[in-house]
């Protein structure tokens, strides 16, 4: 990012990614974060919003004070925003962070090729893998411009454990079973290691001094899978 390229973030849910990406969009004066939306018109709508609440200078201009941004971009029609934004960024580039890529359209490529390419521009898309992208993974050919979420190690998936289960308040039960369990079924995955551990909290997964592994990991993987 320093160097002004951008970049790919590929890892499966629960990895890490849009902690990271939120907290390089945080620390970065200029950046402007959106979420992926399949359809492009959604997509358009979504990133003019996020430039007005962010007071980007090419909708400064144009929406007046008190209008609420996602009422006055969903008026809009695509052409209109396209070429607001387009401009926009040409006029004033930013770091743009697209996260959760997921079954992106020929036509979405060709307005974030427009937007990727203008000079000044960067940008950090983030998806759990490369089929996921859809069509814009012709935007990221270049595997020197992606990083992909790697596995904790052994030592620090047990240390972030250890962390979880202080911070979700997991002492007062039997861990000897309910630990290694967690750490062989999350594969290091840290997203999952901590969610799990904030799952058991709820009853339903409670007995006696005991943690039943079974159904939460069931309805642990109905939600990443989802």
């Amino acid at each position: 990012m320093r160097r002004g390229e951008s970049l790919l973030v590929l890892g499966p849910a629960g990895s890490g990614k849009t902690t990271i990406v939120r907290a390089v969009a945080a620390s970065t004066k200029d950046a402007v974060y959106v979420t992926h939306r399949p359809v492009l018109h959604d997509m358009l709508v979504s990133l003019a919003t996020a430039l007005i609440a962010n007071r980007h200078p090419c909708f400064d201009r144009i929406v007046k004070g008190g209008t609420l941004p996602d009422r006055w971009a969903s008026e809009q029609t695509s052409v209109c925003l396209r070429g607001l934004i387009c401009n926009g960024l040409e006029a004033n580039p930013c770091l743009l962070v697209l996260d959760n890529i997921a079954g992106s359209s020929f036509q979405a490529y060709r307005f974030f090729q427009r937007v990727k390419f203008t000079e000044g521009m960067r940008m950090i898309a983030v998806s759990r893998d490369p089929f996921r992208l859809g069509e814009m993974h012709r935007l990221f050919w270049d595997p020197r411009g992606t990083i992909q979420m790697m596995p904790l190690s052994e030592a620090d998936a047990s240390a972030l454990f250890e962390l979880a289960a202080d911070c979700f308040g997991l002492r007062k039960f039997d861990l000897s079973d309910f630990r290694p369990r967690v750490l062989e079924n999350a594969k290091g995955n840290p997203g999952q290691i901590v969610e799990i551990c904030r799952m058991a909290r709820h009853p339903q997964y409670q007995s006696g001094k005991h943690l039943m592994f079974a159904p939460l990991r069931i309805d642990l993987m109905t939600r990443y899978l989802g």
